[in-house]
């Protein structure tokens, strides 16, 4: 897997936690330094932890094993997995509700948290794929965590500025991110 293709799959990622963003964003009273890091932070931590126990389920040695007698037909699994995370965030992107948007006074941590950990499931099953295609592990950890910082941000000012209300359509476009990804794996041939 090349840079290229990393940065794509870390993008159309980092679009879902964007969204989260965005809503909590528009439901801030002032965005501080200080929300902005914690937030930040929580969700570049889980994202990175995510990433790595998924990478680290192909080096389960059973796992790792059988993935070398069956190189090829693990990335076939790893492109099913990405085209997969591409379709449902597509639909999920599709089902969700008009958003009634209304200040928050406090920050609350642990709805940030169970955010996260939502968002953290994606990049968990994509750290399997970039683990069967032997990816460069901390160039793909270090892309995945400086993404998912900046999409929190971008998706914090922009929640704040225009609201809620293009959610959908920024989850939508991860998944489309996500599904071209896959295919354009599929027909370079999976090398």
């Amino acid at each position: 897997m090349v840079i290229y293709e990393i940065l794509m799959f870390s993008v159309g990622l980092s679009l879902d936690v964007f969204a989260y963003a965005l809503y909590k964003g528009a439901m801030m009273p002032e965005i501080s330094k200080s929300s902005l890091i914690k937030i930040g932070s929580i969700f570049v931590l889980w994202q990175m932890t995510s990433l790595l126990l998924g990478h680290m389920v192909t080096n389960i040695p059973m796992v790792k094993e059988s993935a070398q007698q069956a190189a090829v037909h693990w990335r076939y699994i790893s492109v099913f997995i990405f085209c997969g995370l591409g379709l449902y965030m597509i639909l999920k992107g599709g089902q969700q509700k008009v958003i009634i948007e209304r200040k928050e006074d406090k920050l609350k941590l642990r709805q940030i948290v169970i955010w996260a950990c939502i968002t953290s499931i994606d990049t968990f099953l994509a750290g399997i794929g970039f683990g069967f295609f032997r990816t460069n592990f901390l160039v793909t950890i270090l892309i995945i965590g400086i993404i998912t910082a900046l999409s929190v941000i971008a998706g914090i000012y922009s929640g704040y500025w225009l609201g809620c209300q293009s959610k959908k359509k920024v989850v939508t476009l991860g998944g489309c991110i996500l599904l071209l990804g896959g295919i354009e794996l599929l027909i370079r041939g999976i090398n």
